[in-house]
């Protein structure tokens, strides 16, 4: 006797759609002298995240949108945003988790030169990095394979967690202005 599968279409048909308002600020260096807010609404639902609803404004709605995108899961930092005045990835943004009574607010991250809409150069964020050389240099070439012991991983376990987004070194208003400074991210 065969079985019944569930069609997967029809569940996703059963999850009520609902219109949510993104207020996008935007700027395009060679048409706009200045940046500016604009709207888009967007039929959501309550398991599509900030991405998702930023992808359907470019793919069905205004192609010329901008923004940095790859993995969709929060593994390469690369969508990091300002999402309702806080600074997060829009791919692990949900919009279950946001007010949807009001506009969601999308700009580009602060600190680093806007290069369009969304976008910024990264590159300051990298260099100063860089600069700081948060890794081991040896000062000789080892005998042997350098063994680490579990305690000395953990003096450091944190710290490999960066995905280097840039969202907590562009959320710091030291960093936006004083140029010595390398963020906590580089620290």
């Amino acid at each position: 006797m065969a079985t019944q599968t569930s069609n997967p279409s029809a569940e996703i048909a059963e999850i009520p759609s609902f219109t949510v308002t993104f207020i996008v600020r935007r700027f395009d260096p060679e048409n706009d002298a200045e940046p500016y807010w604009q709207d888009f609404d967007v039929e959501m639902y309550s398991t599509d995240r900030v991405l998702d609803g930023l992808h359907k404004i470019k793919w069905d709605i205004d192609g010329t949108l901008s923004f940095r995108r790859s993995c969709a899961h929060g593994i390469c930092g690369s969508d990091a945003m300002r999402i309702n005045g806080r600074n997060r990835l829009a791919c692990k943004t949900l919009i279950k988790d946001l007010d949807i009574s009001q506009p969601i607010y999308i700009e580009a991250i602060k600190g680093l030169p806007l290069e369009k809409d969304l976008i910024v150069d990264m590159e300051p964020f990298f260099e100063s990095y860089r600069q700081v050389q948060p890794f081991l240099i040896a000062s000789s070439k080892p005998d042997k394979e350098r063994l680490q012991s579990p305690e000395d991983r953990a003096r450091f376990d944190d710290t490999t967690k960066c995905i280097l987004c840039a969202a907590c070194t562009s959320s710091c208003p030291v960093f936006w202005t004083d140029g010595q400074y390398f963020g906590p991210a580089a620290i």
